[in-house]
């Protein structure tokens, strides 16, 4: 096979591990709405507190998910975009330079969720009309509710410093199933 040809497959099968990574993830975290349409993902989110957010599959077909959230002023939706580098961003902060890359869905709605928690950001939302303003990510909309095991390692992340999981006095296959989804939400 020419050099192309294995490079070509190393990258499909780099973006296969990626996506179905992702995916899994975003099952597990309870708050992937899969085919909620954007007009749905609206209904869902009016009259919620500001930040919350809900995932789900985006209409537009060069795109894989779309993030609907609660802002000041009203539901918004933006695509996430899953670039040429098997990276994710979202599509209205600002110019794409300035968004945030992260391997997988739900670490970039962890970071602004973090970011968010601090009371200020320094991203900003960008409507259609070129206006920003600050993008506020704060709480998942849940769809469904988690296994035990699974909200029992979402409330070990929430009450352990990111990196602290090797430091906990539990067995080694514990710990793997900790690191598996070092998130808390």
């Amino acid at each position: 096979m020419a050099e192309g040809g294995t490079r070509g497959l190393r990258e499909r099968n780099s973006d296969i591990h990626i996506l179905t990574g992702t995916l899994n993830k975003l099952e597990a975290s309870g708050w992937y709405w899969a085919s909620v349409s954007r007009h749905e993902a609206a209904a869902l989110l009016r009259g919620k507190e500001e930040g919350t957010f809900l995932v789900r599959d985006s209409a537009d077909p060069g795109h894989l998910f779309s993030l609907s959230l609660q802002t000041a002023r009203g539901v918004l939706s933006a695509r996430i975009v899953y670039t040429e580098h098997g990276t994710f961003r979202l599509d209205s902060i600002g110019r794409p330079c300035d968004s945030p890359h992260f391997d997988c869905v739900v670490k970039l709605l962890d970071f602004y969720m973090r970011e968010s928690s601090g009371g200020t950001t320094k991203h900003r939302w960008v409507e259609p009309c070129g206006s920003p303003f600050p993008l506020k990510v704060s709480r998942p909309l849940i769809c469904k509710v988690c296994d035990l095991k699974h909200l029992c390692r979402r409330t070990i992340h929430a009450h352990t410093q990111k990196g602290q999981v090797d430091d906990l006095f539990l067995p080694e296959a514990l710990k793997t199933y900790l690191k598996a989804y070092p998130y808390r939400h």
